[in-house]
Order: C-alpha cells, then structure tokens, then sequence
C-alpha cells in the first residue's frame, strides 16, 4: 500500500511538472506580456516586469523590434518610447528576444514644454516628443512619422481595389492601398503587381511606407521579419587573399 501511494505521488508530481514546463514553454512563444522596467542599451538588455515576476532578456540585432502599429523600431533601444512602465510583449527563447512588441502608452504624464526627464534606459529625452500622455494623438503615442517598415504576413489580395492585407508581428490585421508602389519578389522587381502568383497567404511580406506610414512605396516579399538592420555583405576574395 504504500509503495503504491509514493507511485501515486511520483507521478502526480512528474504530470505537474510537465504541465508547468508545456506551460511555460507555451507563454514563451506566445510572448510574455509586461511593463518595463530598465532598458540598457550600452549592454543590449531589457528588463521587464510580467506576472511571473521580473525577467532580464538579451537584445541582438537579430531581436525585431516593433512598435504598437507593427512598425520596425529603427533607433532600437534608444528610441525614446521606452521607459519605464511602458505596456510591452517579449516573444524570446530562454533570455534571448526575438520580437520586442511596444503597446500603446496612454498613461504617461505630460512633460512641460521643452523639459528633459531621465528614465531609467540611462538617457535623457525630451517627453514632450514621444508620448504625451491622454491629450496626445495616436500618431504621437505610435511614432508614426518614423515607423516606416512594417512586416507580416499575407492574408489576402484584392488586386482589383489594388490593395494588400496583411497580419503584423503584433498580431493585428491592416489593409494597405498599393497604389503605384515598387514590389519586389525575392531579389526580382515584379511588372505584374498584385496580380504577381508570388502574393500567396502567409507569404512573409514587407511594406514600406513613406513617413508618416501611409502612402506605401515598396511591397518586398520575403523579408519579414527583419530585426531593422540589413546584413553586411561579406567580402568578395580576391587571388591574391
């Protein structure tokens, strides 16, 4: 009897911690949601605070990093979005970041006109030019003006309206008007548009805007996903090398 009881026991707590890693192996790819708490970008990591406690992540340049309307975040770390108690979701393998997704941040507190304050990224911003707290409009909350990539996945085409529906890293569905935009299939410019066999559902797409993320300039299938750095060409080897 009680050796059937300790098997009993044994497996309950082998079923309890396979439930617990299957769970945590889920939130991982899912994203863990939070606030953040410190951005050091001398040192490339990110602290957060979620609801299973504070988490130190590693940023890369291989890290995509987003902002709330799906944009590449090209200043990274420095970008004066961050601070703390900004609403964030980290998708990441272990400490590493894969996808940082920036939320909306409708609480902040406006700053006086022209006044720095210092956060804890270690550097100083003018407030007054990112988020601007409940008076502000989304296009400044978002950084519209300089989130210009935004990559996806194709959910569908209307090549008649000329317009192109994508699924952005965070998750969220938005129509683009093509209009008379370059597009661009793998390495090749394509003369067919949308009408292109290359524009397939769940295909990785790219759309660059000009500022402002309206008017759409370049459609690139096939390099979503970046982390917002293009990778250096490799050195050509001569003879003589």
């Amino acid at each position: 009897m009680l050796k059937r009881a300790i098997g009993k026991l044994v497996c309950a707590i082998a079923v309890a911690a396979l439930a617990t890693v299957a769970a945590q192996a889920a939130d991982t790819k899912a994203g863990v949601e939070g606030k953040v708490v410190k951005v050091d970008a001398a040192k490339n990591t990110i602290t957060i605070s979620s609801k299973t406690g504070e988490q130190t992540y590693n940023v890369s340049a291989a890290t995509t990093i987003v902002g709330p309307r799906g944009g590449l975040v090209h200043r990274r770390l420095h970008d004066p979005r961050f601070h703390e108690g900004l609403s964030i979701t980290v998708v990441a393998n272990g400490q590493a970041a894969t996808q940082l997704i920036l939320g909306v941040d409708h609480k902040a507190k406006p700053a006086d006109a022209g006044t720095a304050a210092t956060s804890k990224t270690g550097a100083t911003t003018d407030r007054s030019s990112g988020f601007r707290g409940d008076g502000s409009t989304a296009k400044d909350e978002e950084g519209a003006d300089e989130d210009t990539e935004f990559p996806g996945k194709v959910k569908s085409v209307d090549a008649d309206k000329n317009t192109l529906t994508v699924t952005l890293l965070t998750g969220k569905d938005r129509t683009f008007p093509v209009g008379d935009a370059k597009i661009t299939i793998g390495r090749r410019v394509s003369q067919k548009g949308l009408a292109d066999p290359g524009f397939k559902a769940g295909v990785a797409v790219t759309i660059v805007t000009e500022a402002g993320g309206n008017k759409v300039s370049e459609v690139k299938i096939g390099n979503a996903g970046a982390g917002g750095r293009r990778r250096p060409m490799r050195p050509r080897l001569g003879i003589n090398q």
